[in-house]
């Protein structure tokens, strides 16, 4: 004897064990469920922003008018689930946005016949609210108070 214990070479001919394998799906699944996110909040995320981006819009358009002196329309299409953003200076009327809802978010509708008008000391030529729905069915509602021009956003009236 020479001190070695003589057991089999660390090299096995058979490969690996079933608990080692087990193991090894294990890791990978837990892995690849942390790693990968769901598709719903991907879809929630763009229907957030798309929501947010249109607040900004409005918010924009009442500020623009007030810092440029001269007035900004609103047009809201609920039958073609859009709305654009323009700017009136004297007769000239251009088109700063126009973007098409398309992940998730729908207008059904407002109270103000579809055009509003921001002038250059900010406040909008009549209140407003815009009723919009998303894809998990909630209401949302967009409301721009009289005299200041305010944009607020609700959703399931909260």
């Amino acid at each position: 004897m020479n001190g070695n214990i003589d057991n089999k070479n660390c090299n096995s001919e058979y490969g690996y064990t079933l608990v080692e394998l087990l193991v090894v799906i294990a890791l990978f699944a837990i892995v690849l469920s942390i790693g990968i996110p769901s598709t719903k909040i991907i879809f929630n995320t763009r229907e957030k922003k798309e929501l947010m981006e249109f607040k900004r819009d409005i918010i924009f358009a009442r500020n623009s008018a007030v810092v440029e002196n001269c007035n900004y329309i609103l047009y809201v299409y609920v039958d073609r689930n859009r709305y654009k953003i323009a700017k009136e200076d004297g007769l000239i009327v251009t088109i700063i946005k126009d973007i098409k809802f398309c992940n998730g978010i729908i207008i059904k509708g407002n109270n103000f016949n579809s055009i509003m008008k921001f002038y250059p000391n900010g406040t909008p030529n009549n209140a407003g609210k815009i009723l919009l729905t998303n894809s998990k069915k909630e209401n949302i509602e967009i409301t721009i108070t009289p005299a200041t021009g305010k944009v607020n956003l609700y959703i399931n009236s909260k």
